[in-house]
């Protein structure tokens, strides 16, 4: 094959890899209905809860990714900023940052499931930094906003997704240890099979 036809199938190769679509991986396994991104990129995720519709709209701004929920016809809040949940305490870390700086190339997963088993829908948002930076974030509608309820986040322990299963969350390090968050109504509790059932040390 000649050195003109070797590259006219380079560009050929290039240009599908390019304009072909790859399936984003999911970070998290079970949701009702999820859609996936980067930081970088803004999206728009439509779902029902309570009897209304409504749109987690994520952007870049400043230097991270921010999350407003909006109601169908009504202003939008902000639900999650600069690596955590807006308004929550937390010691976990930042998935993906570097001082106050999120690396673009974070993935996010934004998503439903009904973790209280009462029919609605709670809303899950996820990042991974690609490595084993995992943040799982759950909100809860109180029948006017949204507002944190879990926080799942793990760095340095060999795990790159986690799943759902009914009120469940778990995940399995490399050193197959499996960890576990259910929920109890408005709160969620921590298990892990090696007896430590402490949350920190995941970070």
């Amino acid at each position: 094959m000649g050195m003109k036809a070797k590259w006219i199938i380079a560009c050929i190769l290039a240009g599908f890899m390019i304009h072909t679509p790859m399936k984003a991986q999911e970070l998290v396994k079970g949701l009702d209905q999820s859609q996936s991104f980067t930081a970088s990129s803004d999206a728009i995720f439509t779902f029902q809860a309570y009897g209304k519709t409504f749109r987690a709209i994520s952007l870049w701004y400043g230097s991270s990714v921010v999350v407003a929920v909006e109601e169908a016809g009504l202003g939008r809040a902000i639900v999650y900023e600069a690596g955590k949940p807006r308004g929550a305490e937390s010691s976990s870390p930042r998935i993906g940052f570097t001082g106050d700086s999120e690396s673009k190339t974070n993935r996010y997963q934004i998503g439903t499931h009904d973790f209280t088993n009462n029919g609605q829908a709670e809303l899950v948002i996820a990042v991974s930094d690609g490595s084993d930076g995992l943040g799982v974030y759950v909100f809860a509608f109180g029948g006017t906003s949204w507002s944190p309820v879990g926080e799942m986040v793990t760095e340095h322990k060999g795990i790159g997704g986690c799943r759902i299963f009914r009120q469940a969350l778990t995940m399995k390090g490399r050193d197959n240890v499996l960890y576990s968050w259910t929920c109890h109504g408005s709160t969620f509790d921590f298990l892990s099979s090696d007896h430590s059932d402490n949350p920190q040390l995941l970070y």
